[in-house]
């Protein structure tokens, strides 16, 4: 089994331990729309792109409608299967999909606005990591300031983004870093250092 599987296990369970119409941490989603987003983004990949693409919005917009007239614990099960085997995602699991199952297991566990970060194994903050050190290049780069990406519960690694003279250096848990990536900012616990204009940049 791999970190991914079994953040997505949780999460599942999660789901239907809180029902379909509790908070997350995604602004204006309950639960149930947690469950739908999950679903469509692996099983119906056509919709997911109305997320980037302005034309395609009403394309998602009418699936995710039909999505949630269905029953929640389908929905629930569906992504606990995992990305159906004609889907290339399915493959690769283990990283495509290890960032999105866990912060969105930390959106369902820390929606009620009552959280603490997991005590997690060594084993699952050595490979979440590995996913700071390769998404952050991908979600940081944009705001034209350089980030030092510090991590408390390892060895003292760390990973710079970006060249630019304007710096950040955040500094947490690997778990925590990875919320402060996917945009997690008022709901994770770490800390960020620079000059007020560079964190508020990194920090919209």
């Amino acid at each position: 089994m791999t970190v991914s599987h079994d953040e997505r296990q949780a999460l599942a369970d999660l789901l239907l331990s809180r029902g379909p119409d509790q908070p997350t941490l995604c602004e204006g989603w309950m639960t149930r729309d947690m469950a739908v987003h999950l679903v469509l983004r692996e099983y119906r990949p056509d919709a997911m792109a109305g997320m980037f693409l302005r034309p395609l919005a009403g394309h998602l917009a009418s699936l995710s409608r039909q999505y949630e007239s269905r029953d929640f614990e389908e929905l629930v099960e569906l992504y606990r299967a995992g990305p159906p085997v004609w889907n290339p995602m399915r493959l690769g699991d283990r990283f495509i999909n290890l960032g999105e199952n866990f912060v969105h297991h930390e959106d369902v566990r820390r929606g009620g606005g009552e959280w603490s970060p997991r005590d997690l194994p060594r084993q699952t903050r050595d490979t979440l990591w590995g996913a700071v050190k390769q998404i952050s290049r991908g979600l940081i780069r944009s705001s034209g300031v350089s980030v030092t990406l510090v991590r408390t519960d390892g060895a003292g690694e760390s990973v710079r983004v970006g060249s630019s003279s304007s710096e950040v250096t955040v500094t947490g848990e690997t778990g925590e870093l990875l919320l402060w990536i996917y945009g997690r900012i008022k709901a994770c616990d770490v800390t960020v250092v620079g000059d007020e204009d560079a964190v508020r940049r990194v920090s919209l």
